[in-house]
């Protein structure tokens, strides 16, 4: 099955955007080629639309309601779905995490999930009133098989100095997750690094955000108190991304990091 044969129409609407681009050029009996010249691009962009790994920018959404005389269609399609909540964000989220070859995460409150031990983040869930504590925490331990499988991911994380010093459990819950952030941070394939604890603040303060990179697209996801926003849009990839850097620049080296890891773990004995 291709990617394009597993969209869901019924509960996205950037899925049903790229259905219906498919749909739409094979009944003018148009190739991707040719509808790449049109918009301005090249045939594996116009690929990538109607699989769902890029979201059609509203440009070229416009420029398809010209050329096939259907104003406002695409347009406005692009509108709603860029202001709508799509029903399964999760399984989206899971899916690029699952194809992922390289993610950058910054995290103000947490260790990130993808580097928490099961006492730990069964201890967040509990604490979050989460009636299915026990499910959340096995999905948890089973999305990191993307850190040891044979061709791992690559995790470049930054941990607000917060997210190390809070206590979630008990102390020897926070022991032994601090001892396999210092473990797990000696792997080739995964950047550790702590936000100084000599700053108040520091640039692209705000709230978590992750990008994630994968062979056929990228996607941004940020979290802001409650809401939260995911995007394969490009140009929110790179304001993430430049967040990222920003904090970056305020942030120890990977070696500092891991001794301020090491002296909290002291710490807490």
């Amino acid at each position: 099955m291709s990617r394009a044969d597993s969209l869901r129409p019924d509960f996205s609407l950037w899925h049903l955007i790229a259905v219906e681009l498919r749909r739409q050029r094979q009944l003018r009996k148009i190739s991707g080629a040719a509808l790449g010249v049109a918009l301005d691009c090249d045939r594996s962009t116009v690929a990538r639309y109607e699989s769902g790994d890029v979201q059609l920018p509203i440009g070229r959404a416009r420029i398809l309601d010209r050329e096939w005389g259907m104003p406002g269609f695409f347009e406005n399609l692009v509108k709603h779905a860029k202001n709508a909540q799509d029903l399964d964000w999760w399984e989206t989220f899971k899916e690029y995490e699952r194809r992922a070859n390289l993610i950058k995460t910054y995290e103000p409150s947490l260790v990130p999930g993808l580097l928490q031990r099961e006492d730990y983040a069964r201890a967040v869930y509990t604490t979050s009133r989460r009636a299915d504590a026990e499910d959340a925490v096995a999905e948890r331990m089973a999305r990191q098989e993307i850190l040891t499988r044979r061709d791992p991911c690559t995790l470049m994380a930054i941990l607000d100095t917060a997210a190390v010093l809070r206590v979630f459990g008990d102390e020897d819950v926070m022991r032994a997750q601090l001892s396999h952030l210092l473990e797990i941070s000696e792997r080739p394939n995964i950047y550790l690094r702590v936000t100084s604890d000599r700053l108040i603040g520091y640039g692209g303060v705000g709230g978590g955000f992750t990008v994630m990179h994968t062979p056929t697209g990228d996607l941004g996801f940020a979290n802001y108190g409650s809401t939260a926003h995911m995007s394969l849009d490009p140009a929110d990839i790179q304001e993430q991304t430049i967040r990222y850097d920003q904090i970056g620049m305020s942030s120890l080296t990977v070696e500092a990091s891991r001794a301020f890891i090491a002296k909290t773990l002291d710490s807490l004995a």
